[in-house]
């Protein structure tokens, strides 16, 4: 097998091969797993870290992690008969932000004519509010392309909308 110039870079630091071991066999471990996964879950997990014989796995999103806990046991047998030192897997979530299968992934749902209609009439009869001011900014994004949650709003206008709650003493 053929290194790459990293990997050849690594192989020559004598203090570097405990850290290389050590990703290697996250990586050998996570494989595993994943080999044991349907292609839709695989595709949402990694390997993070080995911590006290537990293979901690990262779930790109709740659903995945839920789903990941429950063949938590199953996967941690399969290491096991594998000859692993492992002894337990454990899950947690951390979305990714880069490109590609490990990604939160957002739904962007469109409004049938029926629901627009009733949602710009309920707008019309609302008195100014904060239910009226977020009812205001959807209708504004409708037709729109999706976009990640967190970049809807800047923190500006946040903070504008904040100050025009109404006050609660």
């Amino acid at each position: 097998m053929k290194l790459s110039r990293i990997e050849h870079y690594l192989d020559a630091g004598e203090e570097l091969q405990p850290v290389l071991a050590k990703a290697r066999e996250i990586l050998a471990l996570s494989k595993h797993c994943v080999d044991q996964l349907p292609p839709g879950l695989a595709s949402q997990l990694r390997g993070a870290n080995i911590r006290e014989e537990t293979l901690v796995l990262l779930a790109a999103n709740p659903a995945a992690a839920a789903k990941l806990k429950l063949l938590a046991g199953t996967l941690s047998e399969s290491l096991v008969q594998q000859g692993s030192k492992v002894k337990g897997v454990s899950v947690r979530v951390q979305p990714s932000t880069g490109t590609g299968g490990f990604a939160a992934s957002y739904k962007a749902a469109l409004l049938s004519p029926g629901a627009l209609a009733a949602l710009k009439e309920l707008q019309q009869a609302l008195p100014e509010s904060p239910v009226r001011l977020a009812l205001d900014r959807m209708l504004a994004g409708e037709g729109q392309p999706a976009q990640n949650a967190t970049s809807r709003r800047s923190p500006k206008s946040r903070i504008s909308a904040n100050r025009t709650r109404p006050s609660t003493t």
